[in-house]
């Protein structure tokens, strides 16, 4: 049977969810203190014509 925990991680006023699986793999997903997840803008590399 596999286990997953799930909970909140608060480290330097900084929220995350965090699942982590039996095989000890973890993803944390960032969150605002309201509870919504934090987007990040995504980086596109561009060149200089």
């Amino acid at each position: 049977m596999n286990t997953v925990k799930s909970f909140i991680r608060a480290e330097e006023g900084r929220l995350s969810k965090v699942v982590e699986y039996g095989t000890g793999m973890k993803i944390g997903i960032p969150i605002n203190k309201d509870g919504s997840v934090k987007w990040y803008k995504d980086k596109t590399k561009q060149k200089n014509h």
